[in-house]
C-alpha cells in the first residue's frame, strides 16, 4: 500500500502511502506490484545511528512506523556485500497478505506531493545509472555529488527545497549555503502575477494565487483537455480527495465532513435550502452580513413558508463581550420560536468591516440556547487557526480562493457527522442522489454535480504546498497580522482619522481605517452608491490602487489587506492617494452646497 516515485530533479526517491499515490498516478487501481516497495531492512542501529539518519533525511521525509515483509532471511552485511544486497530483487510471493511480517521504520515522503514524479522509481535503474554516486568507490571524497551526502549527515538541519531539485542545507544558525532566505514582502511579488505599478491591498475581495498555482491549473486544464473522459472519470477524483484530506487535517476535522464548493456563498445557500422550513421558524442574521448571504435570508423569508427573518445590529468599534451579550439576549428574546427552529447565519470574520468575530463563543451560546449554527467563514481559513473539532458548528463554509491562495471558484463545505442526515442534496442535486429514506454518504452528493472545470477545486493542493514551501500556516499568519494592524496604525496617522480596532484584538489579515470625508446627511442611497464607485474606480485607475471602501455607522471606512507580497510602505501609499482623493471629493461636496 504504498508506492516510490522519482523526486524530480533527484537521484533519490520519496516513498508515499496509497492516497498520494492514487493522486500522482492519476488512477484508483493499482497492482500490487507497483503498491509494493522494496528495500532492505537493517538491524541492529544504535540511537544515535537512528539521529544521524534523521538528519540525512532531513524534513522532506518522516520516520514511521509501517509493516514489512522480508523476502528472505536476515544474514550479516559486511561493507563488501553491501552493493549486492541493495541490488538483488526478489520476485513477490504469490499471497503477500498472509506472509511473514514485522513491523519497522520508512522513511516517508513528508514534502509537497508536487516535488514528486507521478513516475514510479526504476530501483534496477538506478542501480545500473546512479548508485556508483552513493556508494562503494564512487563515493569517495573525489566525487563531487557525494559533497551533498557528507553535509546532511554531518551537519544538524533541514533540507530547503522550494522548487524542486537536490536543495541546500541550513544549518542550526539558518545559513543557506547557495540559497537566499524566503523573505515577505515586495520580495514575494514575483511569486504573483501582479503588473509591475500596481498596489493590491484587497485581497479580501478576489484573492490572488500564486503562480505556482496558476502554473498548476495550467499544467491540469491541459492534461484535463488531452483526454477529458479519462480526466472526468479517473483523473480528478483522487486529486480532491486529497484535497479534502489535507483541508480536513488542517481544520481538525474528518476528510468525510469536508466537501469542496465553488465558493462560499454557494455552500451557505446548500445548507439552507436543505433546511425544511417550517412556519414560526426563525432565521438570525446580523446587519453586517455579507450581501450576498444576506439576500439569500431575505428570499428565504419571503416564500413559503415564509419563516422570520430577525436582524441583529453591530455597529463598530465594540467588543467581543458586547458581541457575545447582545447575540444571548436577542436569542433569549425570541420567546415565540422556543418549541421552533431558530437557524443563526454568523460571520467568523465579516466581510465589511473586516473584523474577526469571537465567532467559537457564538457557537458555543447558540449551542446553549439551542440554536443552529451556519458559520460563514469565508474569509478564515489561510487568516485565522481553526479546530473545527473543538469548536463544533453545526455548519461551517470557507473560501479557498482569498486567503488560502487557491484557484478562484474554490471553497470548502464543513458537515459534521451528526448533522449529515439533513444535507439531503448538493446544489444542483447530484446524480447520486436517491429519494429518503435511502441516503448517500455525505460526499458523494458533493462528486458530480454537473460538468464544470474542476480545476480550481485541485488546486487547493497547489496552494497548500506554495504555503508549505514558504514557511507555513504561522509564518504566514504571524506577518500578516502584524503587518495589518501597524499600517493600519500608519494610514490612520497620515489619514489623521483612527482606526475601527484600536487594540488590535479583533484584527487579522484586513485592517479598517475611519476616511477623511464626511458622509453628507442628505444624501440618497442611490448617491452614496455612485459616491462609493467614484472613489473604487478613481483608486484603481489614477492611482493603480486597490482597497476595499465601504460605509459603516455613516461614515466612510477603507479595508486594507496585508499578504505576504505587501509592505508598511504600500499602507502608506494607500493612505496617500486616499488622502489627497478625499480631499478633492470633499472640496466638490463643498462647492456644490455652496452653489
Amino acid at each position: 500500500n504504498h508506492t516510490r516515485h522519482h523526486v524530480k530533479a533527484c537521484d533519490y526517491p520519496g516513498v508515499v502511502t496509497l492516497p498520494g499515490s492514487k493522486e500522482l498516478l492519476g488512477k484508483e487501481d493499482i497492482d500490487i506490484e507497483t503498491a509494493s516497495v522494496r528495500g532492505v531492512i537493517v538491524k541492529g542501529l544504535t540511537a544515535k545511528d537512528i539521529e544521524l539518519l534523521d538528519v540525512f533525511e532531513g524534513d522532506e521525509y518522516k520516520r514511521e512506523e509501517t509493516l514489512a515483509y522480508p523476502l528472505s532471511s536476515f544474514t550479516s552485511i559486511e561493507d563488501s556485500e553491501t552493493q549486492k544486497i541493495l541490488s538483488t530483487s526478489s520476485p513477490l510471493p504469490q499471497d503477500l497478505a498472509t506472509s511473514p511480517n514485522l513491523n519497522t521504520f520508512v522513511y516517508i515522503w513528508a514534502a509537497p506531493l508536487s516535488r514528486l514524479s507521478p513516475t514510479i522509481w526504476d530501483y534496477d535503474a538506478f542501480v545500473k545509472e546512479k548508485l556508483w554516486r552513493w556508494v562503494d568507490q564512487g563515493a569517495s571524497g573525489e566525487n563531487s555529488e557525494y559533497g551533498e551526502v557528507d553535509r546532511r549527515r554531518n551537519m544538524a538541519g533541514a533540507i530547503v527545497v522550494p522548487e524542486g531539485g537536490e536543495g541546500v542545507l541550513v544549518d542550526a544558525g539558518n545559513q543557506a549555503s547557495g540559497k537566499k532566505e524566503i523573505k515577505f514582502g515586495h520580495p514575494m511579488r514575483k511569486e504573483f502575477g501582479f503588473a509591475e505599478s500596481h498596489i493590491n491591498l484587497n485581497n479580501g475581495s478576489y484573492g490572488a494565487p500564486p503562480l505556482a498555482v496558476t502554473k498548476f491549473c495550467t499544467e491540469m486544464g491541459a492534461k484535463c483537455e488531452e483526454r477529458p473522459d479519462v480526466f472526468f472519470r479517473k483523473i480528478y477524483q483522487p486529486i480532491l480527495n486529497r484535497a479534502r484530506e489535507r483541508v480536513a487535517k488542517m481544520l481538525n476535522a474528518e476528510p468525510d465532513e469536508i466537501v469542496v464548493v465553488p465558493n462560499a456563498s454557494h455552500g451557505i445557500h446548500t445548507v439552507l435550502q436543505n433546511f425544511e422550513w417550517e412556519e414560526g421558524d426563525v432565521i438570525v442574521g446580523f446587519s453586517t452580513t455579507y450581501g450576498a448571504v444576506s439576500n439569500a435570508l431575505k428570499y428565504l423569508a419571503d416564500k413559503q413558508p415564509k419563516p422570520t427573518l430577525s436582524i441583529i445590529e453591530l455597529t463598530f468599534p465594540t467588543t467581543a463581550e458586547a458581541i457575545i451579550k447582545q447575540l444571548r439576549e436577542h436569542l433569549q428574546s425570541l420567546e415565540d420560536a422556543y418549541d421552533q427552529k431558530v437557524v443563526v447565519v454568523l460571520d467568523a470574520i465579516i466581510s465589511n468591516p473586516g473584523i474577526i468575530l469571537p465567532w467559537e463563543e457564538m457557537v458555543k451560546v447558540c449551542r446553549e440556547e439551542r440554536a443552529w449554527t451556519v458559520v460563514d467563514a469565508a474569509h478564515a481559513i489561510g487568516q485565522i487557526d481553526v479546530d473545527l473539532g473543538k469548536s463544533q458548528p453545526d455548519f461551517w463554509v470557507s473560501n479557498g480562493h482569498k486567503w488560502l491562495m487557491s484557484k478562484r471558484g474554490s471553497a470548502v463545505l464543513y458537515v459534521p457527522r451528526r448533522n449529515q442526515h439533513l444535507i439531503r442534496s448538493s446544489f444542483p442535486t447530484p446524480w447520486s442522489y436517491v429519494s429518503p429514506p435511502n441516503q448517500v454518504p455525505f460526499p458523494e452528493l458533493f462528486e458530480w454535480t454537473g460538468t464544470l472545470d474542476l480545476v480550481p477545486f485541485l488546486s487547493i493542493n497547489a496552494a497548500l504546498d506554495f504555503r508549505e514551501s514558504i514557511g507555513g500556516e504561522k509564518k504566514i499568519r504571524d506577518y500578516c497580522n502584524d503587518l495589518a494592524f501597524k499600517g493600519g496604525k500608519r494610514m490612520a496617522e497620515i489619514l489623521g482619522t483612527s482606526l475601527m480596532d484600536e487594540s488590535g484584538e479583533m484584527t487579522g489579515h484586513m485592517t479598517n481605517v475611519l476616511l477623511p470625508l464626511p458622509v453628507q446627511p442628505e444624501a440618497s442611497t442611490k448617491e452614496n452608491q455612485d459616491l462609493w464607485l467614484q472613489m473604487t474606480n478613481t483608486l484603481m485607475e489614477d492611482y493603480d490602487c486597490v482597497s476595499a471602501i465601504y460605509m459603516h455607522d455613516k461614515k466612510w471606512w477603507t479595508r486594507a489587506s496585508a499578504q505576504i507580497w505587501t509592505e508598511l510602505s504600500d499602507f502608506e501609499y494607500l493612505a496617500t492617494s486616499l488622502k489627497e482623493l478625499c480631499e478633492k471629493l470633499y472640496a466638490q461636496q463643498v462647492s456644490s452646497t455652496q452653489s
